[in-house]
């Protein structure tokens, strides 16, 4: 990915320090998270996905027919990303019920989160989905795994997710204390917003006030430490290079081996699985790096339902 020409430095929608408030509905409003199998899925895959982007996810809420996350891409693959999560939940989901078509509706919305706006409440915002709608109290948060206060609360299952770095945000201790500290925090921010009226007034004040300095000064929010835009789009790429000539060490290979071993053989096919688990590299872009062959010839020696493969 490439750019041509001059391209300013003002904050991006791909930059790596931006954090994002994303989220997605099932097409026609269905409930395709009613199905508890069918969220357990869905956080199976963004788990999967995590470990190939290295997203900061802080915040999650997983409702009947949508879903919110909090998230930062410090490699800039936010888009990549949710291609691969949303084309191998859909899948996944319409391979359950011999189904086609579209599962989620349109393209994701990916809202930065504006200069100046507290990224905690960001946070309160995704953890206050279910309460707001009526579907869980602030108490019964905690026990609900499609909730990711369910792990904060539960440090064992955290995982891939930072939900504890959420805290950071608001300056609350990562402890029992500082958990129920957060828990009246957020009641004490529904009884004051019952309806996210206030939060979406606040986000819009704050959206308008970063245009205008925007408009005036593109890069007004630029920063001495902001890499050039061409290097930022090729984080992710760079990322995968690395970790390809990493795996190709580790296996005792080099180009050479790759040259003369032309074709789906066995080394190949275990480097390529491992490729395809720690990055977001694409099966064509992986055949053609290690001089595998065709894409439908790979997919055959591939295992047969791999999530990593589903979506890439």
């Amino acid at each position: 990915m490439g750019c041509s020409g001059f391209m300013p430095r003002p904050l991006r929608i791909e930059n790596p320090n931006s954090v994002f408030h994303v989220f997605s509905r099932g097409n026609y409003r269905q409930p395709i998270f009613e199905d508890p199998q069918a969220a357990q899925v869905f956080l199976k895959l963004l788990e999967e996905t995590i470990v190939r982007t290295d997203w900061h996810v802080y915040a999650y809420a997983v409702m009947p027919n949508h879903f919110h996350m909090v998230v930062r891409a410090p490699r800039t693959n936010l888009s990549r990303g949710m291609h691969l999560l949303l084309t191998s939940f859909a899948l996944r989901f319409n391979g359950f019920r011999d189904e086609h078509g579209h599962v989620f509706q349109g393209r994701y919305q990916a809202k930065r989160t504006p200069t100046g706006f507290d990224i905690s409440r960001v946070i309160d915002y995704v953890h206050l989905n279910h309460v707001r709608k009526g579907l869980l109290k602030v108490e019964e948060l905690p026990f609900s795994k499609l909730s990711s206060i369910s792990l904060l609360l539960n440090p064992t299952r955290r995982g891939v997710y930072r939900v504890h770095e959420g805290l950071n945000f608001i300056g609350y201790p990562d402890n029992s204390k500082g958990w129920q500290a957060y828990l009246e925090h957020i009641r004490g921010v529904f009884l004051k917003d019952t309806d996210s009226k206030l939060f979406d007034y606040e986000w819009d004040v704050a959206m308008k006030a970063e245009k205008i300095l925007l408009d005036k000064n593109p890069q007004a929010l630029a920063r001495p430490s902001d890499l050039p835009y061409a290097e930022i789009m090729k984080l992710d790429e760079v990322y995968t290079e690395q970790v390809i000539t990493r795996l190709m060490n580790e296996a005792g290979k080099n180009d050479t081996d790759l040259l003369r071993d032309q074709g789906a053989v066995q080394w190949k096919l275990e480097l390529a699985e491992k490729i395809l688990a720690k990055t977001t590299a694409s099966i064509p872009y992986i055949c053609s790096r290690l001089v595998i062959g065709s894409v439908s010839n790979f997919s055959k020696h591939l295992k047969k339902g791999s999530d990593t493969l589903e979506g890439a």
